[in-house]
């Protein structure tokens, strides 16, 4: 069975990264293309940053759970509503590899395999409920372009995260 160990500041801590996490979506009004530069460096910062500061197993899994839950709420801008399943999607990739050495979210390979890994995965269902539920043509240079190319962004992303979550990790510890 899976103890849930959140204090009252860890709760305010992932509402406050929840809250970025929407913000960071305003990112895509300027286009898919720029868009699939862009958010995945600050997307995968947040979570990185996220996983260094609050340092709980299965906080990055419920962040982007309760993320998920509130896409689907809402319309995606691209890809309609369902292809908000891919947060939960890489969601558990991630988590996993974040486990896998203690102290959580501390080692760089591992956050940086963990953002790698939750970009590949979520990328991968983004396409795929893209062409198999929404019926979308796309060829399969396009697949493998929407595939690809946010992987090295997420990296980017995930090693600034790495280097801002330290910094902030030690300005929380100091208060």
């Amino acid at each position: 069975m899976v103890k849930f160990d959140f204090i009252k500041r860890d709760i305010v801590m992932m509402a406050a990264f929840l809250a970025l996490m929407m913000a960071v979506e305003v990112v895509w009004v300027v286009g898919p293309v720029i868009g699939n530069l862009i958010y995945p460096v600050i997307f995968g910062a947040i979570l990185i940053t996220a996983a260094r500061v609050i340092r709980k197993r299965y906080s990055i899994l419920i962040l982007l759970a309760v993320d998920t839950i509130i896409t689907l709420s809402t319309a995606h801008l691209y890809g309609g509503t369902l292809a908000a399943v891919a947060y939960i999607t890489g969601a558990i990739p991630l988590e996993g590899v974040l486990q896998l050495r203690d102290p959580y979210g501390e080692n760089k390979n591992m956050d940086l395999l963990g953002i790698l890994a939750y970009g590949l995965v979520s990328a991968v269902t983004y396409v795929a409920v893209m062409v198999l539920i929404y019926g979308m043509a796309l060829p399969i240079w396009a697949m493998i372009g929407l595939i690809i190319v946010p992987l090295v962004p997420y990296v980017l992303g995930g090693f600034i995260g790495f280097r801002i979550g330290g910094r902030v990790k030690n300005v929380m510890e100091s208060m």
